[in-house]
């Protein structure tokens, strides 16, 4: 594998060529995203320059595509004017280095990103709204270089917020060091639960963080996220996992991957359809409702219906995003205050959490080749989008940026089997 040897050694000498290759977009739709040739970004003297080994398609991006210059992470950057890079889900290896990061920063270095910058922009404050005036958070795909690109500039915004995660561990593959940040937001999902409890009646009550332990958790979703939930659930020793969806499929794709650790793990896990949930709940629980739900999908149906599925002192947490117009719902107040419920959210992750999500990673604890569905070169990058706009994917969609092949489907993705795609597939920049 002389290719893939050459690839993954990376030295001082690296040769970066003058132009590449990126997904670019430039106003409001599918129809202006764009495999474009451009230049290859600078490296500031507080800066990187690193090459993209993986990106992942995600579901915000559709966000992105959808609303264009209007999408609140944009703060007014005019696409069509000034157009992005695109994706915010990858692993990179550094190969180039500003002069005055050379003692914390080395060429060769893998990492992981967490693109949830918090931060005010640094460049091009005339192209915010406000010269950016009053801005806590920015974010990489958006107004920040993204990752559907052969190469990626790391700007002073993201490293000095600590957003750039290494990888210590050199066996942790290119397609699962780019799905640790989709990983970590589960992660943190699920440690945004908490339950009050105590030993005995009169006992002094104390909050356990995650899901209840011995409890009945529900996972509302049979997309990646709900696949990743459900896993992840799992660490928290529930006595059942119920994961619900609309697609046949992707409900017994997901029991089938997950079937035989939780029997392992003395877990009853149940994937079914949505339409039979009322009637398990009420089956599983004695009529007495679920002890955690996490909300996986964006509709507010399923967020409305969450509220009812729990149990009195349980944890609804409303994990997927509802689209801007649809987002207010109907809530019955009494279940929070009679049965005093707790409902709470999140839209990311720390990068602690993409920390713990690489040591587990390193431990075997999450099999990140179970939610691969698709991969492809630089060149499937649209069929990806469009595949995900259209949900025409049963799992996450993996881009290696410096292999040009059409996108295919894929089950068990491994390092063998990523080895020997980029063996085959890789050019020469």
């Amino acid at each position: 594998m002389l290719r893939l040897r050459d690839y993954v050694n990376v030295s001082d000498d690296y040769s970066l060529p003058e132009t590449m290759q990126a997904i670019v977009l430039s106003g409001v739709g599918e129809q202006n995203i764009r495999l474009s040739t451009v230049e290859i970004p600078e490296c500031g003297d507080d800066q990187l320059l690193a090459r993209v080994d993986a990106a992942a398609a995600c579901a915000s991006d559709n966000k992105l595509i959808d609303q264009g210059s209007s999408h609140p992470l944009l703060y007014g950057w005019d696409i069509a004017k000034y157009p992005r890079i695109i994706g915010h889900e990858g692993s990179v290896t550094i190969v180039k280095v500003g002069k005055n990061l050379r003692n914390k920063f080395s060429v060769g270095e893998r990492f992981a990103i967490q693109p949830a910058i918090p931060s005010g922009p640094r460049q091009f404050k005339e192209r915010y709204r406000n010269y950016g005036k009053g801005i806590r958070k920015l974010a990489i795909g958006y107004t920040l270089p993204g990752l559907f690109a052969e190469y990626v500039q790391i700007t002073e915004e993201t490293i000095e917020a600590g957003c750039l995660l290494k990888i210590f561990d050199n066996k942790i593959p290119y397609f699962a060091a780019a799905l640790a940040e989709p990983i970590s937001c589960v992660i943190a999902a699920q440690e945004r639960i908490f339950h009050h409890v105590k030993d005995s009646v009169n006992g002094k009550q104390r909050i356990e963080i995650g899901l209840k332990k011995g409890g009945t958790a529900l996972i509302m979703g049979d997309g990646p996220m709900g696949f990743m939930n459900a896993e992840l659930a799992m660490t928290h020793h529930p006595k059942n996992i119920i994961v619900s969806g609309h697609h046949q499929e992707r409900i017994k794709l997901i029991n089938k991957a997950l079937e035989k650790r939780a029997k392992n793990q003395s877990i009853n896990l149940i994937c079914i359809l949505s339409e039979q949930l009322e009637e398990t709940i009420a089956k599983i629980t004695d009529g007495n409702g679920v002890d955690d739900v996490i909300v996986a999908v964006g509709d507010p149906n399923a967020h409305e219906d969450a509220i009812r599925y729990v149990a009195p002192r349980g944890v609804v947490h409303f994990f997927g995003g509802i689209p801007f117009k649809n987002r207010i719902i109907k809530i019955d107040t009494h279940k929070i205050h009679y049965d005093e419920i707790s409902v709470v959210g999140s839209s990311g992750s720390d990068p602690s959490n993409i920390v713990t999500t690489l040591e587990m990673m390193g431990k075997g604890l999450i099999d990140p080749g179970n939610y691969v569905a698709k991969c492809g070169g630089l060149d499937a990058a649209i069929p990806l989008i469009h595949a995900s706009r259209q949900r025409e994917i049963l799992g996450k969609g993996i881009i290696y940026p410096h292999a040009r092949c059409p996108l295919f489907d894929v089950k068990g993705w491994n390092p063998k089997k990523e080895g020997e795609f980029l063996e085959k597939y890789l050019v020469k920049s």
